[in-house]
């Protein structure tokens, strides 16, 4: 799996926790959103993002839709290469047509977002500081088992998320830009399923 698509999957299930949670969240940063993803409705958004490259290769940038539905529900589609992914409470397939087969996901391949978005919807377990206007950084401390890590994440003048720069899992740092916020009725749990077309292969992720 490569690097912008193994974090766009976590970013995806993060995305799900967060519009998923009960209560309302005591961080500015993420107020907007769960205001207005609430159960039986739908959000969508545009996400961009430019996976690393290796040296001397050229750079592409990847533009994706992200779908959310509470409760825990999220995919992601890149138009470019009809990829999908989709991720609910009970795991998730990711379908890819250049190699004809379709992976089978486990939330535990999230964690990384899972554990900064989890923190945003439920307004705890991490501080959050304003850096200047509408610019958070919420700062996690470092337990027995993780080190200290922080996330900064940039709002528009709605109050959403329009930039997340945050731990890409591998030992960097990724910037997200997500632009195009659009809210509707939700479409069902079956929308956040997706099946192997006739002659793909399907693999059980590692």
């Amino acid at each position: 799996m490569s690097r912008g698509r193994s974090f766009a999957i976590a970013l995806a299930l993060g995305f799900a926790l967060a519009g998923s949670a009960r209560g309302e969240a005591t961080f500015v940063s993420s107020r907007a959103l769960l205001a207005r993803l609430q159960p039986g409705r739908r959000a969508e958004v545009t996400l961009r993002w430019t996976p690393p490259s290796p040296p001397g290769a050229p750079v592409r940038a990847v533009r994706a839709t992200l779908a959310l539905e509470p409760p825990g529900r999220a995919l992601v589609g890149v138009a470019a290469t009809g990829e999908k992914v989709t991720l609910r409470p009970d795991g998730g397939e990711w379908l890819q047509p250049a190699a004809r087969q379709v992976v089978r996901l486990a939330p535990g391949h999230a964690v990384v977002a899972m554990r900064w978005w989890t923190m945003l919807a439920a307004g705890r377990g991490a501080n959050e500081r304003r850096l200047e206007r509408r610019h958070y950084r919420l700062v996690l401390p470092a337990t027995p088992t993780a080190t200290a890590d922080s996330a900064d994440v940039w709002l528009d003048a709605a109050g959403l998320p329009a930039r997340l720069t945050l731990d890409d899992g591998l030992g960097g740092r990724q910037d997200w830009l997500l632009s195009g916020w659009r809210f509707a009725h939700a479409r069902g749990e079956a929308s956040f399923h997706l099946h192997a077309p006739p002659g793909y292969e399907t693999f059980d992720m590692p």
